[in-house]
């Protein structure tokens, strides 16, 4: 009910983090004062700085926009790595041919990605729509992979011997087997996708967060 009072666990949870970032933002301005100002800018630049853009509204909208590219990114990346996996999961010769190249494709810096991506296309959402797919699917690739390998031998046996057709597979045995993995994933891949977004931003864009960061 509304004005219950936090469990003591949780209270404990939000004091420790509040002395973290606290503590964070101490040593920040400790820095400030010994350091450059391009370097380590003071909290209190920052905060005018924050408001500055705040009253311009240019803060609402790169943020909005910084999100918009890291979504379409992820959910394309997640709709060819699905796909790739589902494949390679269920048609085992697939995965002998396939693999390699993913894995190739995972083993590329994300750096290294943002300029492979600048040279090969033109305009900054395709370039960093491309980088995100190819940072993002081959993890869910490798995610659905291991979860359909890991469903019991004798579950699928036991699904198989009802006579299902391939959709009923899928729908009934393999989606629900492989959610878990798919939620693991997406907490993996989004936290990783905000920070490529924004350095793809900073080198290639002329807006969103990481272009305001310059």
């Amino acid at each position: 009910m509304a004005g219950e009072p936090l469990p003591p666990k949780e209270r404990s949870l939000n004091i420790e983090m509040a002395i973290s970032l606290g503590l964070l933002l101490l040593s920040w301005q400790i820095a400030s004062w010994f350091l450059p100002e391009y370097m380590v800018p003071g909290i209190q630049l920052i905060a005018a700085e924050f408001v500055k853009m705040a009253q311009e509204g240019t803060l609402f909208w790169d943020t909005l926009l910084t999100l918009y590219r890291i979504l379409q990114g992820v959910i394309g990346g997640f709709v060819a790595g699905a796909l790739l996996g589902i494949l390679m999961g269920t048609a085992r010769r697939t995965e002998d041919y396939v693999m390699p190249a993913v894995n190739f494709i995972m083993g590329i810096p994300a750096l290294s990605w943002t300029l492979i991506v600048i040279l090969w296309f033109k305009g900054t959402e395709t370039r960093i729509f491309a980088l995100m797919l190819a940072v993002s699917f081959p993890v869910f690739a490798h995610s659905i992979l291991d979860a359909i390998k890991g469903i019991s031998k004798e579950l699928m046996e036991m699904t198989l011997a009802f006579r299902p057709t391939q959709g009923q597979v899928l729908r009934m045995l393999i989606v629900p087997s492989i959610i878990p993995h798919v939620l693991t994933a997406w907490k993996v891949t989004i936290g990783f996708a905000v920070r490529v977004v924004i350095v793809a931003e900073l080198v290639g864009a002329s807006t969103g967060v990481g272009y305001r960061m310059l």
